[in-house]
């Protein structure tokens, strides 16, 4: 399990100013005015005691966050259902399913609300200003004035509920954190809050632990909206190119109602810090054990200071190459990681040594401390340090270009205004980063020696649950007294008012990537300029494969990952590659290809780090690749723990065709061989690799992309041909690759309390049309939403088409996969008896919310050029992309209805995967 570093490599810091601009309502006044280059922040402080920032640039993906503080105060996951029933309708929308209504209605880049430890969070990011506005008015009238509070059955449905006629529990929540429960992941942020804040609100469970949710009370629930959602209580961050004396009086609007002298929540509180070490038990299943080294620091600390210490931890610890983790590796101990938790009074560092043989504990604790021992004693680096100031300018760059920049930024903000904190640290930071020339190698040694130690053990529990129970035992409603209850709640949930959402006008969704680009072939290889005005320069290379040999596909997989390990390893760092195994459809056939991906600062040469990687790989010797066997097998049961339905996607498509089932191949029979290879009874394969990286090359069907300024484009392009020159492959054959069909459904076994099912369609078609899009939305908005999440209580279910031709029907945290199976083998007869003209509009909506998502069209420049450069190899046309649109708008109901009737061959036709609870 990875737990990524936590960067605040964001904005940029000039000069403050104050000076107005816009009429501002009465209510609010500004207060404040900052300049961080092309953004302007301003900041609104309403009579209510709302604050609002405005983050004033011309960039059209417009967002809103609105932050609550909330801390946890027991066990319920009472905010986190706040944060899921507050979209069960309002005063202005009462709709049941609102927040599924507004997503399907108002196009957006993002969409979601998510609680943490002492916040919750609502944000929503679209480049439509019109439908900016629905969702802005949509999120408060939620916010302010949700229906929960003048009826239960919202609660109950998000909350818990017992089913007399199925003898099965609901309750969205309820089975969400069922999910959430099996994740090792999660297990141990738990644990390590729950040690060092003991009896203090840290301790407790945000997202609700399983065996607490069904105590919760209604009246306990309302108890504690009214407690922490008022005005003063709240921080707004709104973003991008916004007309804000509109915004400002829809705040106003919602906002003034409700003000009242309460003054806001203060949530920080000091770790307890009763134990300097002790040893826990976990449940999510496996059989290793977690050595983990905490350091509390002694203070707040400042932006600065904690970027700082960042950076020296990024270069002294975490670096692979750093004498902290080589002296590990010495003793064999590889699988070490940093996990920072720095939203709290005293951030907590935390090295995670993952995958412990239990017998070997106390062996692996004594080597981590003799480790951070030495860490007093360490000279200073140069080379590591350029390194880590690359990589943290190479961050900037990217996150600059992300798409999601506005939300990111707005939640830092608010992040920093419920810890007391500077709240414009976003921009401070990245200037500090910019204008920082040497780290400071007695940094990290002042504030790690100081800090407080506090050393966990998590091992692996007996094959029993903890703290078995049974819920009508626990809920304040007896169980002979659910049946009234629950016919209310459907009875509540078939309503729908006839106050709706106000429709956009749909032609004005369809966009298209409007990327310029060149492209030019030399010796029947393609390169390929996307203009972008970056100081970054990113590169797609996609190398044609069918010339391996299909016995030799396993060493080509290893080679991908090595090549991959090798890269993250190298130093002077120049930039980062990324390699993978693929494949593209074609209109009869597919192509295999190795994918290489490179991204640096502009003036790199990114050949250098490529033929630097291959020349070191070529020198490892068989303990270096058996160590590569290992992580193979370690990253498989990762994923199998972490993204089950993405798994059983790819497990699906071993009973496909075409690119489908090379994909397959190089999943899980790659991991089977290395299980092989584990066992040695497969010799040499390391040399076996080497062969490989001397088949890959230069030869007819090679794409390179670049994405780049036009200055750097032309040296860049320059450089790839003639490095694909030198390393051509003039004489070779391609194969054409047989694979055994897996028709059998796949199923397997996981530690937990919920299902995961998925049908995997292959659509037979040339591409997938605009109608399967269509339907797809249809069918999740009218049928497997409500029959499956809201009925079932399961956490999601729905239908997805996906480019170029798989249909997929899924549900995932699923209290019973049996029932969903029979509910989704009968979609095509009840989808039937549907009014389809009146719910048509809203699916058009999602279906082109849903394949603009798909293509990128909202993304970065690197997201669209990469979608247009898979689009040329595969011979589409980018017209593609606004033709589809336009499809989709004009299907008529005659039509959906008569692919709605194909619904049942889809699924009868489909492979299934499974994957169930171990009892």
């Amino acid at each position: 399990m990875k737990f990524p570093f936590k960067w605040l490599f964001v904005g940029s810091f000039f000069i403050v100013k104050s000076f107005d601009m816009y009429a501002v309502p009465a209510n609010f006044e500004e207060q404040e005015v900052q300049e961080f280059g092309n953004d302007i922040v301003h900041t609104y402080k309403h009579s209510s005691g709302l604050l609002v920032r405005w983050i004033e640039n011309n960039d059209p993906q417009t967002s809103f966050t609105l932050g609550v503080k909330t801390p946890t105060t027991d066990n319920t996951g009472v905010n986190h259902i706040i944060e899921h029933t507050v979209f069960t309708g309002s005063k202005n929308f009462p709709s049941s399913t609102l927040f599924f209504d507004a997503n399907a209605n108002y196009p957006h880049t993002y969409m979601n609300a998510s609680t943490a430890g002492d916040m919750t969070l609502y944000p929503f990011a679209t480049p439509y200003k019109d439908c900016y506005f629905g969702l802005l008015e949509v999120y408060l009238d939620s916010i302010f004035n949700p229906s929960m509070l003048e009826q239960p059955y919202s609660f109950y449905e998000e909350a818990f509920y017992y089913d007399p006629e199925t003898n099965k529990y609901g309750g969205v929540v309820f089975n969400e954190m069922k999910g959430a429960s099996s994740q090792i992941g999660r297990a141990i942020f738990r644990s390590i809050r729950d040690v060092i804040y003991e009896d203090t609100h840290y301790a407790n469970d945000s997202g609700g632990a399983v065996e607490a949710i069904p105590t919760l009370s209604y009246e306990h629930f309302i108890d504690t909206y009214h407690n922490y959602y008022y005005p003063s209580n709240m921080q707004a961050v709104v973003y991008g190119d916004l007309e804000i004396d509109k915004v400002l009086n829809i705040f106003d609007e919602y906002v003034t109602p409700h003000t009242n002298d309460k003054n806001d929540v203060d949530v920080n509180v000091d770790p307890t810090l009763k134990y300097e070490r002790i040893e826990k038990n976990y449940y999510t299943g496996g059989e290793g054990a977690y050595v983990i080294k905490s350091f509390v620091l002694p203070e707040i600390i400042d932006s600065s200071q904690l970027t700082e210490l960042d950076l020296w931890l990024n270069t002294y610890v975490v670096n692979p190459l750093s004498p902290f983790r080589q002296y590990l590796n010495e003793k064999e101990i590889e699988s070490v990681e940093i996990f920072k938790d720095s939203d709290l009074k005293r951030p907590v560092y935390s090295l995670i040594i993952s995958q412990v043989n239990p017998y070997d504990v106390t062996y692996v604790e004594d080597c981590l401390n003799n480790a951070v021992n030495s860490l007093w004693e360490t000279e200073e680096l140069l080379q590591l340090e350029y390194d880590t100031l690359e990589q943290t300018r190479l961050s900037i760059s990217q996150q600059d270009m992300s798409a999601s920049r506005g939300i990111d930024i707005s939640q830092m903000i608010i992040t920093d205004w419920v810890h007391h904190r500077d709240e414009m640290s976003y921009y401070t930071t990245k200037d500090y980063l910019y204008h920082l020339e040497d780290i400071d190698e007695f940094y990290g040694q002042k504030f790690l020696q100081q800090a407080d130690e506090v050393t966990l053990i998590l091992t692996p529990a007996p094959n029993i649950q903890p703290n078995e129970f049974e819920p009508l035992e626990h809920c304040e409603i007896a169980q002979e007294d659910w049946s009234p209850v629950v016919n209310s709640m459907r009875a509540w949930q078939k309503q729908y008012s006839e106050k709706v959402l106000e429709p956009i006008e749909l032609k004005k969704m369809i966009m298209n990537i409007d990327m310029p680009f060149t492209t030019y072939e030399i010796d029947k290889m393609k390169f390929t300029h996307f203009q972008s005005e970056t100081d970054l320069l990113t590169t797609e290379i996609y190398l044609p494969t069918n010339h391996i040999a299909q016995k030799e596909l396993p060493y080509l997989f290893l080679y991908a990952h090595c090549l991959q390990e090798v890269a993250d390893d190298l130093t002077p760092f120049e930039g980062i590659l990324k390699v993978k195994p693929t494949a593209l459809e074609h209109k009869n056939d597919y192509m295999p290809y190795l994918k290489i991906e490179l991204t640096s600062l502009a003036d790199k040469n990114q050949i250098n780090l490529l033929q630097k990687a291959n020349d070191i790989l070529m020198e490892k010797d068989d303990d270096w690749y058996t160590s590569q066997v290992d992580k193979v097998i370690g990253q498989f049961y990762g994923n199998f723990q972490n993204d089950i339905i993405g798994t059983l996607g790819v497990l699906t498509k071993g009973g496909q065709d075409g690119y489908k089932r090379y994909m397959y191949e190089a999943h899980y029979p790659f991991y089977i061989f290395c299980v092989s290879c584990k066992k040695q009874e497969i010799e040499n394969f390391g040399d076996s690799v080497k062969e490989i990286a001397s088949q890959i090359g230069g030869r007819n069907d090679v794409s390179v992309a670049v994405t780049c300024t036009d200055e750097i484009a032309e040296v860049s392009l320059n450089n790839w041909e003639e490095y694909l020159q030198q390393n051509l492959i003039s004489d070779y054959d391609t194969h054409e690759y047989i694979f055994d069909k897996i028709d059998k459904d796949s199923v397997y076994y996981k530690k937990g309390q919920v299902d995961y099912l998925l049908y995997n369609y292959d659509s037979q078609k040339d591409y997938i049309k605009a109608i399967d899009y269509l339907a797809s939305a249809y069918a999740t908005k009218n049928y497997l939403h409500p029959e499956i999440r809201i009925k079932k209580g399961a956490y999601g279910s729905g239908m997805q088409a996906l480019f170029p031709n798989t249909i997929s029907v899924y549900t995932y945290r699923d209290p019973h996969y049996k029932s969903s199976e029979e509910i989704i083998e009968n979609m095509s007869k009840a989808l039937k008896e549907t009014d389809i003209d009146e719910k048509m509009r809203l699916a058009k909506s999602e279906a082109l919310c849903d394949f603009q998502s798909q293509f990128g069209i909202l993304s970065s420049d690197m997201k669209k050029s990469s979608v247009l450069h898979a689009l040329s190899i595969m011979d589409i046309n980018s017209n593609y992309i606004k033709k589809t649109q336009k499809q989709i708008i004009k299907v008529k109901p005659n039509q959906l209805k008569k692919e709605l009737k194909t619904l049942d061959d889809m699924i009868e036709n489909s492979q299934k995967g499974i994957c169930i609870r171990k009892d």
